[in-house]
Formats: structure tokens, C-alpha cells, sequence
């Protein structure tokens, strides 16, 4: 990494030059004519396009070291060139722009509320014009700046975010599904759940994304305690199906966005099939299967059910919003239970940013929705019973194989990335490469140190008890270890990768000798650099680039399809279940008997137990 970053920054590629470009191609031409460089074969081409029937162009090799001397720094994208910034910034990081409004956050950087403090009647004078523009002026940049800001702390950490969603959705669907079926006798014992339990659930689905510690009011008692389903069921059931309605539906959400996203993928493809060999549309098509990472993070945060505008559930809680000074944020920072959640948000209270939902209830960041949702399920009666808890528990193989799908939903882009640029002529780990390899390492170290931290949360006292070898690991000297042995190092080559490799593809940084070079990092002086375009070589590589775009292509058409089907099922879900609890008993006998012959059609057990209230009675047919 170091062999990279030192030649990177201080051989003359801080300063601009010709790069490695036409110009290059063409002082290396001219001194070939002059006798000052010696090229094996004859008949070179700059700057070749791709045409049915016209042949390759031959390969124009040059020394490194001629190229650092006569093409020294980089040639910055020229505007013309619009494949080379305007693709990777209109395809793909204005629809992540879109997909960031839809992220669930906590804090906002926002323009002051003086910025605004004119009256629409005095923009027309002439004096209040300069007010007026400078206003106009800096809240742009303002919400320019927060915008950049979060797209870019999802893109360099994408792996919790997946990480804590997915865990939301596993913990979601296993209370909806074993609300539905807890009413069935289980082991020759009825097991049942009673509506008072089953409100706290579903208010706990609904509302789990809502912090209960560090906060001056608890959601989840004063949600139970609005929402009786004995006395006001009628009311119950409307507030849920409020809160329900809350989120988007995720063709509302994010369905355009992916479209759009899905859509670029199509055009580069087809363009690579038009013009083979095309470097810089393999390149851009390389840049957006990388940043597909955030389209993975809005797909799943779309398809969770608790909304994160917690203005309903306040809504539905009666209360006034509570006022609280910077003291008040520092002191409630310290009744976080875990170390890392009491460091967090001591530093969302010194940035002094303020929420982005001005409401009695505060949401909790998306990297931490799933743990959060785990401590609201710990708090229920329902979780008392130990049958239940062990329905609704993960396992460890649960947690691996949640790990690993978190993971690979941000491997598999890294690694389609990966072979665009490693197979792109000149073939090896270049520039580009190693910027993929270090941030997609990075990922791993986020989300294994992100699944740990949920885990902690997601096992009480009594288990850490009994497993006291794992409980030592949760001591304050192992946290402080980790944090600079493993994840200080993640996050700066995550931020590093993510903002300079974001730059460098933008301006055109990467076209320089040192990036372009051919075994640079085993060769030392014997490297070449490779000037010709529409060589045989790209030609040949123009396989793997549209292979790795289909992979891409239908992976994130899968991702999109499955997150919209989960939404889907479990809203429906969701409000069957809704409905059972508030049915009338005949009603709920006759759903009983609908549910057990809809999931056994064939089944014949006469002696098949269906618990019907005491003054239920069936008619004679």
C-alpha cells in the first residue's frame, strides 16, 4: 500500500502534464521518428477507434521510465471526453444521490435558520438583493456539502449499513411469521401468545427503529401504554396501520432510482458491444458496479417495515417534543449500555448537528437499526417465554451466514469490479485495482466488527455467563485494541479508496505513467507502458468486461426484485396479522380454519386440534 501512495503523491503526479494519452502517444511517435526510441515494430496508430473491419492497432510499448520523463503527472479529463467524467457522474452518482434521500440517518448539516430570515416583499428592493444572493448562495452549499457528506459515509462503509438492515428484516420476519402461527398447539402444549404480547411485537416491528437509550423519552413504553388493545382495539389497530403506512412502499422509494441504475448498466453494455475495446466505457462500467454498494444499501433500507420519520409514533404518543441542551446530549451519551454506542454519541453531541426529524422520538442510525430492534424485542413480555425467544434467536450459524451475505453483497461488486480493471489492458493490479482491493478488505473488517457489536446487544446476561471465554472479548482493553489494530487502519484506506479513487476516476488522474505501467511493482525498470487504443489486446478483454456487466446486471436486478418482494410479504403480513388481533373470536376461528386449509390442503388429521372460542358453533352443512 505504502509502494503505492509514496510514488502516487510525490512523483511529479502532483503537478499536470500529458499523461498517458494521445499527446503521449504521439512525442512517443515523433521521437521514434528522430531515433531517440527504439519500438519493435512499425506501423503504430494513435488514438484508433473501434470499426467493423478495421484491423487492431498495434501495440505502442514504451519504457516507464520514458514515460515518467517526456509524460510526466496526468492529463486531466479534457470536457470533450465526456465518457470519461460525465458517464461515471451522471450514470451513477447522481442516482446515488437519489438513493442517499432515502437512507435512514439521525443528523443533518443544514443552513441556518437566519439564512431565511427575510420577507418575501423585500426581495424586490434593491438593497436586500446582496441579503438575498448571499442567502441564496450559502444555503446551496450547505445542503451541497451534507448531501456529498452522507453519499459519501454510505459509500465508504456500506458494509454495516447492509449488515444492520439485514438483521432487521431476519428479526422482523420471524415475528411476524410466529405471530401467525403461535396460536397453533406446539410439542402437545398450547403456546400462545396474548394480544397484550402481540401489540408490544408489532409495535416493536414498527417502531424498533427508534432509540430508547441516550434520549429523553423511551418510544416503547409510551407507545404500550397508548396503545391498548383491550380497552380501545379499534383505535390500536388504526394506529398500527398508521405507523405501517409511514413507509414508502419501495417502488415509491427507490424503484425509479434503480431503474435509472439498471438502465446505465444496459447502455454501457450495448456500447461495449458496438465498440470492442472500448477502455474508457469498461472503465465507467468498473466505476458503477463499485458504487453499486449504495444501490445494495437503499434496496435494503426500502424494504424494512419502521419508517424512519418518527413523526407518527410521536404522533400516536401525545407528548410534546422535549427541548434538550448540549449538556443534556453530552449526559444522556452516557446511558448508553455498549462502549462504541456511548463514543458515538458523544461525538453526534460535540458536532452539535442537529436532528434531522424534529420530533419527540429520535431514530437511530441504519447501521444500527438491527441491534436497536433487538433490544425492543428484549424488552417485551413475549421474550419472557423461553419457547418464543427461541423461535425469534439467532444462532451462531444464523449470524455467520448473515455476515456472509452481508458481505457479499458488497464482494460480489468489488470482485466484478475487479475484473474489469485487472483485465483491461494492460493486464495486473494497477491503480485502479488496488483501490478496489483495499477498500473491498476494508468492507470485511466493517462488517465482521459490525456483526460482533450487534451480537453483544442481541444476548443477555445469562448467556454471557455461561460463555465467560466469549465474555472477555467484551472488555474495555479488547475494545480499545480493535479499534487500533483493526478498524482505525479500515477506516482510513476506506476513506482514502472511496473519496481519492472517486476524484482520480473524475478528473483523470488515474491516466498517468506509474498507473499504467505493466509490472511496475515486479519488473522495476524492465515495465512498459502501453500508448496504442483499439490494440488486439482490448479487443480480446472486451469479453470479460460485458460478462462481468451482465453478472452485475442481473445480480442487482435480483437484489432489487428480492427486496421488493420482502417488503411486499411482509406488509401483507403484517396486516393479517393486524387483523387477527382484532377480530371478533367467530371471525378469528373461521381465519383459523381458512389459514390451517390454505397451508394443508391435503391434509386428513381428524384428530387435529383447532381452538374455536366456547360459544362458537358450526352449522350443519
Amino acid at each position: 500500500m505504502l509502494s503505492f501512495l509514496f510514488p502516487l503523491c510525490f512523483l511529479r503526479l502532483v503537478v499536470a502534464g500529458p499523461g498517458v494519452g494521445n499527446l503521449c502517444c504521439n512525442l512517443a511517435l515523433n521521437a521514434y521518428n528522430n531515433g531517440s526510441l527504439v519500438i519493435q515494430q512499425n506501423g503504430y496508430v494513435c488514438d484508433q477507434t473501434y470499426a467493423q473491419g478495421l484491423e487492431p492497432a498495434p501495440d505502442l510499448k514504451v519504457p516507464t521510465w520514458w514515460c515518467q520523463e517526456y509524460c510526466g503527472g496526468y492529463a486531466l479529463s479534457a470536457p470533450s471526453d465526456t465518457i470519461a467524467w460525465a458517464t461515471p457522474l451522471i450514470q451513477y452518482i447522481l442516482p446515488a444521490v437519489i438513493f442517499s434521500m432515502t437512507i435512514p440517518r439521525r443528523l443533518v448539516l443544514e443552513p441556518h435558520k437566519w439564512l431565511f430570515d427575510f420577507r418575501p416583499n423585500n426581495i424586490l428592493k434593491l438593497n436586500n438583493w446582496p441579503q438575498c444572493l448571499f442567502s441564496f448562495c450559502v444555503a446551496g452549499l450547505i445542503a451541497t456539502a451534507d448531501t456529498a457528506l452522507w453519499v459519501f459515509t454510505i459509500m465508504i462503509a456500506p458494509a454495516p449499513f447492509i449488515f444492520s438492515g439485514l438483521l432487521e428484516v431476519v428479526l422482523d420476519s420471524n415475528v411476524i411469521w410466529h405471530l401467525q402461527s403461535s396460536h397453533e398447539p406446539r410439542g402437545g402444549q398450547v403456546q400462545s401468545l396474548s394480544k397484550i404480547q402481540r401489540v408490544q411485537l408489532l409495535t416493536s416491528v414498527l417502531g424498533g427503529n427508534l432509540a430508547r437509550e441516550g434520549v429523553p423519552a423511551n418510544p416503547q413504553s409510551e407507545l404500550g401504554d397508548v396503545l391498548d388493545i383491550v380497552e380501545r382495539p379499534e383505535e390500536t389497530e388504526v394506529h398500527l396501520r398508521a405507523m405501517l403506512a409511514c413507509q414508502y412502499p419501495f417502488g415509491a422509494a427507490v424503484g425509479a432510482p434503480i431503474l435509472l441504475y439498471i438502465g446505465s448498466f444496459i447502455y454501457n453494455i450495448l456500447t461495449l458491444h458496438n465498440a470492442e475495446g472500448d477502455r474508457a466505457t469498461a472503465e465507467a462500467l468498473a466505476f458503477g458496479i463499485w458504487w453499486m454498494n449504495i444501490v445494495h444499501v437503499a434496496a435494503i433500507s426500502a424494504c424494512l417495515l419502521a419508517s424512519s420519520n418518527p413523526s407518527t409514533a410521536a404522533a400516536i404518543g401525545k407528548k410534546r417534543k422535549v427541548t434538550t441542551s448540549f449538556e443534556d446530549r453530552l449526559r444522556y451519551a452516557g446511558e448508553w449500555s455498549e462502549m462504541e454506542d456511548r463514543i458515538q454519541a458523544r461525538l453526534e453531541a460535540l458536532s452539535r448537528l442537529p436532528l434531522c426529524y424534529r420530533a419527540r422520538y429520535e431514530p437511530v442510525w441504519m447501521w444500527t437499526r438491527g441491534k436497536s430492534k433487538a433490544g425492543w424485542l428484549r424488552e417485551t413480555e413475549a421474550w419472557k417465554q423461553s419457547w418464543f425467544r427461541k423461535k425469534i434467536e439467532l444462532t451462531i450459524q444464523d449470524w455467520v451466514a448473515l455476515t456472509f451475505f452481508a458481505y457479499l453483497l458488497v464482494l460480489l461488486p468489488g470482485a466484478l469490479a475487479f475484473w474489469i480493471v485487472y483485465t483491461t489492458h494492460p493486464r495486473g493490479i494497477g491503480c485502479r485495482a488496488l483501490t478496489i482491493l483495499v477498500y473491498t478488505g476494508a468492507q470485511l473488517a466493517f462488517v465482521v466488527l459490525s456483526a460482533w457489536s450487534h451480537f453483544k446487544v442481541a444476548r443477555d446476561e445469562q448467556y454471557w455467563r455461561r460463555h465467560t471465554w466469549l465474555d472477555r472479548l467484551r472488555r474495555k482493553w479488547v475494545g480499545i485494541a480493535v479499534a487500533i489494530l483493526l478498524l482505525l487502519p479500515a477506516w482510513i484506506s476506506a476513506v482514502f479508496t472511496t473519496i481519492a479513487g472517486t476524484l482520480m476516476e473524475l478528473s483523470g488522474i488515474y491516466e498517468n505513467c506509474l498507473c499504467e505501467s505493466t509490472g511496475y511493482w515486479t519488473f522495476g525498470s524492465n515495465s512498459t507502458v502501453s500508448l496504442a487504443t483499439d490494440t488486439a489486446q482490448d479487443r480480446s478483454s472486451s469479453w470479460h468486461w460485458k460478462v462481468a456487466g451482465y453478472i452485475a446486471l442481473s445480480f442487482l436486478s435480483f437484489v432489487t426484485y428480492l427486496a421488493w418482494w420482502c417488503q411486499r410479504y411482509l406488509r401483507e403480513k403484517f396486516v393479517d396479522c393486524v387483523k387477527h388481533l382484532v377480530a371478533p373470536p367467530e371471525s378469528i376461528a373461521l381465519l383459523d380454519i381458512n389459514e390451517h386449509a390454505h397451508n394443508h390442503p391435503d391434509s386428513h388429521d381428524i384428530n387435529r386440534q383447532i381452538y374455536l372460542p366456547r360459544n362458537y358453533k358450526q352449522e350443519d352443512d
